[in-house]
């Protein structure tokens, strides 16, 4: 499969990525702040708060010993960049040599994809809950990796010395946590005993775990101003308390005890774009996966030639138009009709953080450089069975966006929040719109919401998350 990427134009923290991102197959990632930490496990001790090990809490900001997945999705504050992406995510706090207790800085998070020709992703259930790790470890892991930032990369030993990072402002120290993949398909939840995931062998997941899921690759982040070397194998991670009725002791083990938890909190829509719109497409879709999309729930081209033709179930949506030479009243005309439901922006949160855009799949035809084609309104009163060039909704040709383009094809992104936003406040619930062409005569094709590049209309949500 050809493997594709998509980018968009956010800011987001310089990061040293673990040896598992190092990755030659599709992925996203998203950058998540540190929240807080507790002695709570809503996994393997659910409903027992300050019984655990003391966890540092990344995304999820209400996360504690009760969350489930509709506590996740009802409190959607999150310290992730990607407002798509509530879910929950912990590890053991980190204890230095001399005996302080340090909050980490942020987690960057990768999942990712292998094998998706032979064995396609599964999108993330509601609700499933992963582990990684051994908190009984007592020697290297291959799904745990450490880092001193200004060392030899990662490693499973420990042992090294950090340093002073390159900017000698501070020791940077990075652990590497590698999710289980294959899931059990049954068990949302692992218990004592009881894994409802494992590794896949090769991208091949074995028979009782087989339902392939985007492989979680968590990066915590110690950023440690306050010391100028740290031996790793000196620094200790939380381990689960002895309880003296109320009263925690606190027992600590060695780095090779690290480990972390992960509950799925994306919404659905996010998780199914993950997999089945991006990395099973051989995407890398970076930090694009969005908080809701729809898929054109109609869209058909249109020609002056063909006046009276509907074109409903074309395999490519065309456009051309040549403004010149006599104008577009006199030459042929061709233009794609679209019509999307509007996703919903979410309740309780800032619209300022959300964008509405159009990613649309193809480029034009001719190889002379590059062009822009317009996105005109259109009202959302026609059928896609009757529509024609004689019997279509007017067009005024003051367009709502611009998108440049070349003939390469490729997945593009059109900004139509301001369009989006309007139709919104005038009570709409569908918007449309006319694909006009460069108005110089050339030919342009994309593909159609029927086809497996799917052209949608994508609601995403971002905010910054620290910058150390």
């Amino acid at each position: 499969m050809k493997r594709t990427m998509l980018t968009t134009a956010l800011a987001c923290p310089v990061l040293l990525f673990a040896m598992q991102a190092a990755h030659a197959a599709p992925q996203a990632h998203v950058v998540c702040g540190y929240s807080h930490t507790l002695g709570d496990d809503a996994i393997m001790m659910y409903g027992m708060p300050n019984h655990a090990m003391l966890h540092d809490f990344f995304g999820n900001a209400h996360t504690d010993a009760d969350s489930t997945r509709e506590s996740l999705r009802r409190l959607e504050r999150t310290t992730c960049d990607n407002k798509a992406d509530s879910s929950a995510y912990w590890a053991p706090s980190l204890r230095l040599p001399d005996g302080t207790v340090v909050k980490p800085a942020y987690q960057k998070t990768y999942y990712q994809a292998s094998h998706v020709d032979t064995a396609p992703l599964t999108p993330f259930p509601a609700g499933l809950a992963l582990l990684a790790g051994d908190h009984h470890g007592t020697a290297p892991n291959p799904h745990i990796t450490f880092l001193c930032a200004n060392g030899k990369g990662y490693t499973s030993k420990v042992g090294e010395v950090c340093g002073l990072r390159k900017a000698k402002d501070a020791v940077q120290f990075n652990i590497g946590i590698q999710f289980p993949n294959c899931w059990d398909g049954v068990n949302l939840k692992p218990a004592h005993g009881l894994a409802n995931a494992t590794y896949d062998v090769k991208g091949v997941c074995p028979d009782a775990f087989p339902v392939k899921i985007p492989t979680v690759n968590m990066n915590v982040a110690y950023v440690l101003p306050m010391i100028s070397s740290l031996d790793t194998g000196k620094a200790q991670l939380s381990l689960d308390p002895l309880m003296h009725g109320d009263e925690r002791e606190e027992r600590w083990g060695s780095l090779y005890t690290a480990h972390a938890d992960f509950m799925n909190g994306w919404t659905e829509d996010a998780a199914r774009f993950m997999t089945d719109l991006c990395m099973n497409r051989g995407m890398d879709c970076g930090t694009t996966v969005p908080y809701g999309y729809e898929k054109a729930k109609a869209n058909v081209w249109l020609s002056s030639r063909e006046p009276d033709a509907s074109h409903a179930n074309a395999q490519s949506l065309l456009v051309e138009d040549n403004w010149q030479n006599g104008g577009r009243t006199k030459n042929g005309e061709t233009l794609s009709l679209v019509k999307f439901k509007i996703p919903a922006l979410p309740a309780g949160q800032d619209p300022s953080l959300f964008k509405y855009r159009v990613r649309i799949y193809g480029g034009k035809v001719e190889t002379d450089g590059a062009d822009q084609i317009f996105f005109y309104p259109a009202s959302s009163d026609w059928d896609p069975t009757s529509v024609s060039w004689n019997a279509r909704p007017a067009c005024s040709y003051k367009s709502d966006a611009v998108l440049y383009l070349n003939h390469k094809r490729e997945y593009r992104m059109v900004d139509v929040d301001k369009a989006v936003r309007k139709a919104l406040a005038q009570g709409k619930t569908q918007i449309s719109w006319y694909i006009g062409g460069d108005r110089q005569g050339n030919h342009y094709q994309f593909e159609p919401a029927s086809s497996p590049e799917s052209l949608i209309l994508m609601l995403s949500g971002f905010q910054k998350t620290p910058e150390i």
